[in-house]
């Protein structure tokens, strides 16, 4: 089966996200796929479904996307007494991604923030959790 993939997992969305091709190539592509599921109708196309004519509306700018965000590390957990203070820079999803001062940038993923207390942090103190490289490497116990 080939297509649109119902589910991308958050590692491959974080990696392409400093990548992203510009405004025309990716309303190319999203127009190229509308023109694929446009040729189904009265050939598998649901008949409840109503076909509207393609509209491209792109949102990488409204969440801080439009310009390259090379992301280094991805918070894996949180822990007592660790710190991950730093800039909102980008949002999507579940991810904040946060230019600390010393760090680069890192991806926090909220879905760990539940029963985390938010405090306000020095900006100096950067991230103090276990993090992973984005590219792929191995777990680390922090970034001092």
């Amino acid at each position: 089966r080939s297509g649109v993939p119902d589910r991308i997992p958050y590692a491959r969305k974080r990696a392409v996200r400093a990548v992203l091709p510009g405004v025309a190539e990716r309303r190319a592509e999203v127009a190229q796929l509308y023109g694929q599921a446009a040729a189904l109708e009265g050939a598998g196309w649901p008949e409840a479904l109503e076909r509207l004519p393609f509209e491209a509306v792109d949102h990488a700018g409204l969440f801080g996307l439009e310009g390259a965000v090379e992301v280094a590390w991805a918070v894996t957990e949180l822990v007592d007494g660790g710190v991950v203070a730093g800039r909102l820079v980008a949002a999507a999803g579940p991810d904040l991604h946060l230019e600390t001062v010393k760090d680069g940038v890192v991806v926090l993923d909220t879905r760990l923030m539940t029963g985390w207390e938010l405090a306000a942090a020095d900006a100096q103190a950067g991230v103090g959790v276990p993090v992973a490289d984005i590219g792929g490497g191995g777990v680390q116990g922090g970034l001092f």
